[in-house]
């Protein structure tokens, strides 16, 4: 909390995260997995991953035409489609709550209706028909906002947004403007009062700035392939960053060099306002002495 309010810390605290491939398992595995994790490398906090799917509306296998996204209807926070994420959710709030805190991933709107969709769809959509397109965004914004607060029913300490259109490989910044950041903002909105909300801007050549008035407490990117670096961000957002980890290089390095790594970046960055962290999922693959080296540098 005092790394999330910029005050000074005896450590900076540490969290890493992947994806673990369990989403044809009950949400009681998924759970045991993410603790399993946390206890394994001793983290401060822990970001719960989310990767079991959104709904396509009843007989669609893929949305393509413009019916298809006239059928996405909002779900609301208590649907069965997210029964297995919040069991997981109650299963960790009772495991780990009392000892740290915990977040929710969630995939920003436009992430989400690309998975709804067949390839190339959703930009067809945008182009052909964009008010349907729209409406069809704003229906799965609430959606995702009535489950986030859901999630923070359940115990989550806030919420991670993985956004994905802020970024000139998708969009421009005018584009996104209007295809994505009203959306985005409406479900941090809608948590706005959490403690630990994240907003994770993915990809390269991201916007930096598209975002920074939302009411996220910490922003996370992949600062060493992108532009800004981690100090530049800090400065200009004004919130607490998390990085210092390249998840690119994770599984490739030695122990050695992963602890090089987190020592430059409080070396560089100072304690105040830093949390040591990827800037997005690293590999599964990557080495358990490589994890357990993050912990062991900031200890030293």
């Amino acid at each position: 909390m005092k790394a999330l309010s910029a005050e000074e810390v005896d450590r900076a605290p540490f969290g890493f995260w992947y994806h673990f491939g369990l989403q044809h398992l009950p949400g009681r595995k998924h759970a045991e997995a993410e603790v399993d994790f946390f206890r394994a490398y001793d983290m401060d906090f822990l970001k719960v991953m989310n990767d079991y799917p959104y709904p396509l509306p009843e007989g669609v296998e893929a949305v393509e035409t413009e019916d298809d996204w006239k059928r996405i209807e909002p779900v609301g926070g208590n649907h069965p489609c997210w029964d297995k994420q919040l069991t997981a959710l109650s299963i960790v709030s009772e495991e780990i709550g009392r000892e740290a805190l915990f977040i929710e991933t969630i995939f920003c709107p436009w992430t989400t209706a690309r998975r709804l969709a067949r390839t190339g769809a959703l930009q067809r959509a945008r182009e052909q028909f964009p008010d349907t397109l729209l409406a069809a965004m704003e229906n799965i914004s609430t959606s995702l906002a009535s489950y986030a607060k859901e999630a923070v029913g359940r115990g989550a300490s806030g919420i991670f947004l993985s956004v994905s259109a802020a970024s000139d490989d998708v969009m421009t910044e005018e584009e996104y403007r209007a295809w994505g950041r009203p959306f985005d903002l409406k479900i941090l909105e809608s948590v706005k009062d959490s403690p630990f909300n994240i907003l994770h801007i993915h990809g390269k050549r991201i916007h930096f700035d598209s975002l920074l008035d939302c009411t996220a407490t910490a922003i996370n990117w992949s600062h060493t392939t992108t532009a800004p670096t981690l100090k530049e961000g800090r400065e200009r957002s004004g919130k607490t960053v998390m990085g210092g980890i390249n998840e690119l290089t994770a599984a490739h390095l030695s122990a050695p060099e992963m602890r090089e790594q987190v020592v430059a970046t409080v070396s560089e960055m100072g304690r105040r306002g830093l949390i040591i962290a990827p800037g997005c999922s690293v590999p599964t693959d990557t080495p358990a002495r490589n994890l357990h080296a993050v912990g062991e540098a900031l200890a030293k």
